[in-house]
């Protein structure tokens, strides 16, 4: 049935329609909620929930005020949203619920007195010193720009200044351009005083001939050299040897009767052997060997032409007899391009071409082209696509593909190009390191980087122990301990062992263990040294972990991971770690962090003031429960010793103060040093001289690492005993990797590179001599050293 009336379908509200049953917020009233039920429309006020925002927001169109975003003066943001307060650029805010959160600038807290804070600049700064229109940092030290002898320094942004006083005893100065003091030029030998460009014959030996030279930076050197004389076993017939008084060599010598004084300084060939030369002097004629240069054909070749001392050859063998070449015929090297040799009657002659320095202009590249010694620069080439790209390169002995890419070293890598080689070699950039950095080259990198410098803990006297970070620490206990380990990452740890060697409540270091890898090196009393405890004789290597050496009375031991240890088989300790373990370090040593005043930090990580606290805190337990080592405690063996020790110590330990140390006393300051010295003269007993040389070799030490080197032991003062009929001299700072037969050619910076140290004390052999089967020789009296075939 159909209904008369026709019937709303929804509702009609404010001029807009809804369906049955929707709900809304009135179109005139957002916070009245409506709904369409039976086309008629029922509306009632909305209640809105509390906020906990200060300012908060109600969006357009809607009722209730939302914490969606912050006013800050007048100006509306998003919640999440970055602002700054004017005039206030250093505080950041942000919006967060409706709030607007800010936070001061986290400003590094300074100590100098004098701050200043630059414009656009958050943070303050020490002030610093400005002088001569150039600003200082705070704490450094320059040379007045008008005098080289002006030194001055800011502290807490004053500046003060004082004149340098040049203190010297040599005889012959040179003034040094830039430098205020004279540098000496005297050459000291023997104890007698030698001027540039004098030269003598030390003790009277006339073979050997010493010049005082000075270098282009002012200092001097003594250069020795020893002359060789020729064999006399070939003397021609019927002459006798003679040895003038002013000569070095003995002689052939060829009693002719026509030397008269009027053929004084004439020589002639020796009548019945066309080997010798004759030469008339002091009316006798003396006569020389001359030394036939090697041959490189068979002996079965070999001839010798009338009136020739030397046998020659027609053409020169190569590589074991598998090329020959002609008289006259040169040739370049087949594994050195810069190598270039003549065959000259059999005796093969060769000489190397030195590449100059390259500095090649933006957008050029080296290029070292095959037959080529030294490379060049060159553009960048365009090569048409015409080229045959199945070209193919050479390079070093191995063929290439066109396009191919190699690495010749870290620093240069080529490209085969249609035939042609190009390559192109990296230039590093300028480094600038901090102050507790040096630049090192990382393996497999091609440009240095800076990382943090290493350090050295040193342990002496009874014992003494100077951490990492340069705080002294006096422990006396008669344990093992942990000196020195590496507690982040587990590389190596080194224990001591001390003994009771003097007075009641001291100790002495009597032997140092290090575990490196699963290695365990034990280095005791007089020099002996355990590899896995099984003894082992010197030098010893074990790849890839240890390497052990004797220099004189010193032990060194490198590792892999650059750890060194330096003993001198008595009590002296010596532990250096590369600066790639700072702040990962723990034991007796400190925890290397460039700050001593936390050293003494125990295994739970907090900081104590006893020593003894300390000490016994590293103790390595015993593997026997029953055996337990007693507990050290603070002692003072002055007071046990009494008024006579104090004073005998504190005379004895004054020669630290003394002028024999005086130019290391600015740079290494010898108070704890004399303190230690005294601590230790008054606790050894009867072995006073030792334990004062203990001090002594300690100090000098540190001298060498901060670059000051002392001579300044005597023969009453800690003489060191040299074999001097073997040629040995005693030298302070000797090269650790001295000069041998075997690597007297190998330029010198080469073999300082894969030194222990930049120089140890020790038995050394004298200037311009070589050490060989433990002798100094001169280097022409070497064997003949094969390193490789031609």
């Amino acid at each position: 049935m159909r209904d008369c009336c026709p019937v709303c379908d929804g509702c009609l509200f404010e001029g807009q329609r809804y369906r049955d049953s929707q709900t809304f917020y009135a179109p005139s009233d957002p916070c009245r909620g409506c709904v369409c039920q039976s086309s008629s429309v029922t509306c009632s006020p909305i209640t809105c929930p509390q906020v906990s925002c200060q300012n908060p927001i109600t969006p357009p169109g809607q009722c209730c005020p939302q914490c969606r975003g912050c006013f800050q003066r007048g100006q509306e943001y998003l919640e999440g949203d970055s602002l700054t307060l004017p005039n206030e650029p250093c505080i950041k805010c942000t919006c967060v619920d409706g709030e607007v959160n800010c936070v001061g600038p986290d400003c590094p807290k300074l100590t100098c007195m004098h701050q200043v804070t630059d414009p656009g600049s958050c943070c303050p700064r020490c002030r610093g010193c400005i002088y001569d229109g150039v600003e200082h940092l705070e704490g450094s030290t320059w040379f007045a720009s008008r005098s080289p002898c002006m030194s001055c320094m800011c502290v807490n942004g004053v500046t003060t200044c004082s004149e340098v006083h040049c203190l010297s005893t040599c005889l012959n100065q040179i003034s040094v351009p830039g430098e205020c003091c004279p540098v000496c030029a005297d050459c000291v030998y023997e104890g007698r005083v030698y001027g540039p460009g004098d030269s003598f014959h030390p003790s009277d030996d006339p073979c050997q001939i010493c010049t005082c030279e000075v270098m282009p930076d002012g200092k001097q050197h003594l250069r020795c050299y020893r002359k060789q004389c020729p064999s006399l076993v070939d003397c021609p017939k019927h002459n006798i040897l003679y040895s003038g008084s002013d000569s070095c060599c003995p002689v052939c010598a060829q009693p002719l009767s026509n030397c008269t004084a009027t053929l004084i300084g004439n020589e002639v060939l020796a009548t019945d052997d066309p080997c010798f030369t004759c030469q008339c002097k002091d009316l006798t004629w003396t006569c020389i060997h001359r030394g036939c240069p090697p041959l490189s054909c068979p002996p079965a070749e070999q001839h010798t032409p009338p009136d020739s001392c030397c046998p020659i050859c027609d053409d020169c063998v190569l590589e074991g007899n598998q090329y020959r070449v002609s008289n006259g015929q040169r040739w370049t090297d087949r594994d050195n391009e810069c190598v270039t040799c003549i065959c000259n009657q059999g005796h093969i002659e060769c000489e190397l071409q030195e590449c100059p320095p390259l500095e090649c202009p933006n957008g050029w590249i080296k290029v070292k082209s095959p037959g080529k010694c030294c490379p060049e620069c060159t553009g960048i080439i365009t090569v048409a696509y015409s080229k045959d790209a199945h070209a193919k390169c050479v390079y070093d002995g191995q063929w290439y593909n066109h396009n191919d890419h190699w690495q010749v070293d870290e620093c240069t890598s080529c490209t085969c190009v249609y035939g042609d080689v190009h390559c192109q070699t990296q230039r590093c950039p300028t480094l600038t390191c901090a102050s507790d950095e040096t630049p090192a080259l990382v393996p497999g990198m091609c440009c240095p980087h800076c990382i943090p410098r290493p350090a050295t803990c040193i342990v002496f006297g009874d014992p003494h122990y100077r951490t990492f970070d340069g705080k002294m620490v006096n422990f006396q206990g008669k344990c093992t301990y942990v000196l020195a380990q590496d507690c982040l990452g587990g590389d190596f740890s080194v224990h001591v062992s001390n003994e009771d060697r003097g007075r009641k409540g001291v100790s002495w270091t009597k032997e140092v263990t290090v575990f490196i890898g699963d290695i365990v090196v034990q280095l005791f009393q007089d020099w002996i040294v355990k590899v896995d405890y099984q003894q082992v004789s010197l030098p010893f290597l074990k790849e890839p972990y240890v390497y052990l050496e004797r220099k004189t009375n010193t032990i060194l031991l490198n590792t892999n991971v650059g750890l060194k240890v330096l003993w001198n088989g008595r009590s002296h300790l010596e532990v250096s770690v590369p600066g790639t373990y700072k702040k990962h370090m723990c034991g007796l040593c400190g925890n290397f962090n460039n700050y001593p005043h936390d050293d003494m930090i125990l295994r739970n990580k907090q900081i104590t003031n006893s020593e003894a606290v300390f000490g016994n805190d590293w103790k390595v337990g015993s593997e026997n429960p029953s055996v337990q080592c007693p507990d050290a405690i603070n002692i003072l063996p002055c007071q046990e010793a009494g008024y006579s020790a104090r004073k005998t110590a504190n005379a004895r330990c004054a020669v630290l103060k003394s002028p024999v140390f005086e130019r290391c006393h600015k740079l290494v300051p010898p108070e704890m040093f004399f303190a230690s010295c005294v601590y230790d003269l008054c606790a050894c007993g009867s072995n006073i001289d030792e334990c004062l040389c203990d001090v002594l070799e300690a100090y000098a030490s540190e001298c060498r690492e901060a670059g000051v080197i002392l001579q300044w032991r005597s023969p009453t003062l800690c003489a060191v005993g040299c074999p001097l009929d073997r040629g040995y001299v005693f030298d302070e700072c000797g090269p650790p990797c001295p000069k041998t037969c075997f690597n007297k050619d190998v330029p010198l910076g080469v073999i300082e590179s894969h030194c222990f140290k930049p120089c140890v004390p020790g038995c050394q052999c004298p200037a311009g001599l070589v050490e060989h089967n433990a002798h100094c020789i001169a280097p022409e009296k070497c064997p003949k050293i094969i390193h490789g075939n031609l």
